[in-house]
């Protein structure tokens, strides 16, 4: 798609870690990615993206019960902006997944299958319309890929 991704290796819900989210769930995946599934999927993935506008709000749940959230705001299609939302602050999102901070260790060291990581509930929807929200898991769970090939460091 054209766009640049840094690999700089940015912390983990700093601003910079979300506009770096931002550039590369905007990006799409890479083609050594897309070569591993049929096109017919990405096509389906391609139409489910264009049709987005929604905002995500995906939390990161402390063992004290504090969350912070990286909100993805899509507009048609496009993720045109990417806010790390502190604990404690209101979150205004169509769709809120908190899992907790082992769950997104997991997930950025590439032991956790994004599917399963939805479905057995590690990341769970605490808000949204469920039916909507599962319509589009694929697309959802596609940019979690994207957004885990991130470099970041949990210091």
């Amino acid at each position: 798609m054209g766009t640049t991704i840094d690999t700089q290796t940015v912390r983990f819900l700093s601003a910079e870690w979300a506009e770096a989210s931002r550039v590369r769930v905007d990006s799409g995946p890479d083609a050594d990615v897309v070569a591993t599934k049929q096109e017919s999927y990405w096509e389906w993935i391609a139409a489910t993206r264009a049709a987005c506008s929604q905002t995500w709000a995906l939390g990161v749940r402390e063992p004290d019960g504090a969350t912070s959230y990286l909100r993805l705001d899509w507009q048609d299609g496009k993720c045109a902006e990417a806010t790390v939302i502190p604990p404690g602050e209101p979150v205004d999102a169509d769709f809120v997944l908190v899992g907790s901070t082992d769950t997104w260790h997991r997930i950025y060291s590439g032991e956790a299958n994004l599917q399963r990581t939805v479905v057995d509930r590690k990341l769970s929807l605490e808000r949204g319309d469920t039916l909507i929200f599962f319509r589009g898991i694929f697309f959802f769970v596609e940019s979690l890929a994207a957004l885990r090939q991130v470099p970041t460091s949990f210091a």
